[in-house]
Formats: structure tokens, sequence, C-alpha cells
């Protein structure tokens, strides 16, 4: 009987599978490109449920990976947790109103992942934040570490806030 699929998306490690000669089945180990997303979606669905003082409402988040739009199924799977979730290239910013929706004009905030360091094989401190206008922004070093079936942000240490 096959097994249901994992229905937490964040555990995107799912081994590719190689078959050797004996007939029996070892995984291989993930990409390190593949890791990484599995990382920066860590981090996204970690942000999109903190609060924020003064947001837009209902807030609309505009998510960017290092400075350009994630994959449209990244996309998906963070809409499926908040609904009102864009690319970064749907917003624009302006220095009086800060971020606005390309297409409605209604305020927005973006969320972001700029940087990740590998501490080790399972951990990873990843650089990230929000922006709202000019006067309301954070940046945060994110500690992001592997249990075994996926991955977490464990802390959460504020670099700057205006």
């Amino acid at each position: 009987m096959p097994h249901a699929r994992d229905p937490d998306p964040s555990a995107e490690e799912h081994e590719a599978r190689e078959p050797r000669h004996s007939g029996s089945v070892r995984p291989r180990p993930p990409s390190r490109a593949r890791l990484e997303a599995a990382v920066c979606e860590a981090v996204l669905r970690y942000q999109l449920h903190q609060p924020l003082v003064d947001p837009p409402h209902p807030p609309r988040y505009y998510v960017a990976l290092r400075g350009r739009d994630p994959k449209t199924t990244l996309l998906r799977r963070l809409r499926a947790i908040m609904p009102r979730v864009q690319p970064l290239s749907q917003c624009r910013v302006t220095a009086q109103e800060g971020v606005l929706d390309r297409t409605t004009g209604a305020r927005g905030v973006i969320v972001q992942v700029a940087r990740l360091a590998w501490v080790h094989a399972a951990a990873v401190d990843v650089v990230g934040g929000y922006y709202i206008t000019q006067r309301h922004a954070a940046s945060f070093r994110y500690h992001v570490e592997h249990d075994g079936r996926r991955w977490a942000v464990t802390a959460a240490h504020l670099l700057w806030r205006v």
C-alpha cells in the first residue's frame, strides 16, 4: 500500500532514489540548491507568522529571495498559509508611501531572505527581514536547523530596526 505524502511542504528534502545493480534503492542526498530552497521557505514561513506593528490592513506580502522573485511553486505553498502573498515584482516602493501593489495601489510588506551562511550540514544562519516604509523596516539573523525531518527557525536576532 502506498504511503501518504507528508503534508509539510517545507520538508523539501524529498530524497531522489537511485537504483543499485543489486535491485535495492539507496537515497541520494538533496542538491545544495534544493537544501537552500527549503531553508529559505522555512524562514519565509516564520516571517509570515510574525506580528508586525502597524501593518497595512489587510496585510499583503511581497516575497523576495536575494532580491528576486521566488519560484511559483514556493509562492503557491506560501499562499496556502497566507493568501495575499505575491512576488516582489508585483509591488513598487515609493519614498512617501512605502510598498504599494502595482495593480491595486494597496499598501504591503516586503519580506525577504537576503543571505545564507552554512554553519554545518544541519544548520544555517540566514539574514532577512521586512520593509514597509523607510521608517518601518527591520533586519534579522535567523538560525535555521534541520531536525531530521524538516528545516525550522530556532532563533531570531534583531540586527537593526527603524
